[in-house]
């Protein structure tokens, strides 16, 4: 095989150079997790991998939980299946989450300022979500 066949092979199994998937859950699902720095930027990536999706098409399947929106790995910003998310968290939120903690106490956080939050959380989004600017 040479480079050319594993680049060919790469593009494809990554659906660029063959886009296969209809809608943004079709996309994540195939890849398992898709990783960005940013928001506009992960949003790019599932609609460059699709056919006929747009900017709208992504924003929708947000809304409809199709694909879920999250932070699993390395505290940067992934599209994750609704399926795989339990999953993935339990694997690897108490990693992130420690790797956080040096963070949150040079920020005078601790244990009872997040349990106070959650509730605070809790109580906001129990009627549907939120902008971070609303939260």
């Amino acid at each position: 095989m040479t480079v050319s066949d594993v680049a060919r092979y790469r593009f494809a199994n990554q659906l660029i150079a063959r886009q296969t998937a209809r809608t943004p859950a079709e996309v994540v699902a195939w890849l398992g997790a898709m990783q960005a720095q940013d928001f506009r930027g992960a949003k790019w990536s599932v609609g460059l991998r699709a056919t006929g999706v747009s900017d709208a098409t992504v924003e929708q399947a947000l809304a409809d939980r199709t694909i879920i929106r999250t932070w699993p790995m390395r505290g940067t910003l992934h599209f994750v299946a609704p399926g795989d998310v339990r999953w993935m968290l339990a694997l690897l939120a108490s990693r992130v989450l420690a790797a956080s903690e040096g963070r949150w106490q040079a920020l005078g956080l601790n244990d009872n300022i997040f349990a106070q939050s959650r509730k605070v959380f809790r109580q906001a989004l129990h009627g549907g979500q939120l902008t971070r600017n609303e939260m």
